[in-house]
């Protein structure tokens, strides 16, 4: 089991969010099978990358200009149409606009509604009608277990450390940041197996 200064080691979290988070995720690595230092080093440094070290669970979808959302969703304001100004500073129609109201969420950001439907069934939680559940601490820890493990099917990829499937498995095709993900399996295996 993880404990609180592992966590932090790992992550590089500061401690009051490693406190935070600590059972929650021990409780989800166990439940979710995410056990071998080679897996849960995985785990750690795609969580590290996607929460900010265990300092986000929302994605940021405050945007203070037109052109910085332009540029981030030119399918939605180059050539779809919509006008960026509109959506200035206004995270919430924006996430109404490109997600329906399912961005991310959780220390592993759950996006999409199919996504949040099928978290409630493997944890028995109405996700979709109770989105903001997922910035909670358990159900945070609980979906991004779930997510990596299950949902992304992770594991195999984890066990032959494989940072770069794992990474368009969790974030997508274009993979970003990647070479920060290497970088935190990386610290987060070396941490596990001193």
């Amino acid at each position: 089991m993880i404990d609180t200064q592992t966590l932090i080691d790992c992550t590089g979290a500061a401690r009051a969010d490693a406190e935070r988070y600590v059972l929650h995720l021990a409780d989800g690595m166990n439940r979710f099978g995410i056990h071998s230092d080679n897996a849960v080093a995985a785990f750690l440094g795609q969580l590290t990358i996607e929460s900010d070290a265990l300092a986000k669970v929302e994605e940021g979808l405050y945007y203070t200009t037109a052109a910085r959302l332009r540029e981030v969703f030119p399918s939605l304001f180059v050539q779809g149409g919509y006008r960026a100004e509109d959506y200035v500073r206004i995270p919430k129609s924006l996430s109404a606009l490109r997600y329906k109201g399912f961005h991310g969420r959780g220390l592993i950001q759950l996006t999409w509604e199919d996504a949040y439907i099928a978290a409630g069934r493997a944890m028995g939680v109405n996700y979709r009608d109770n989105p903001e559940l997922l910035l909670q601490p358990q159900h945070a820890a609980l979906s991004a277990c779930w997510f990596f493990a299950d949902f992304k099917g992770c594991l195999p990829a984890a066990e032959r450390g494989d940072v770069y499937e794992i990474t368009g498995r969790v974030n997508g095709p274009k993979r970003l940041k990647l070479a920060e993900r290497k970088a935190a399996t990386a610290r987060a295996y070396k941490v596990l197996t001193k």
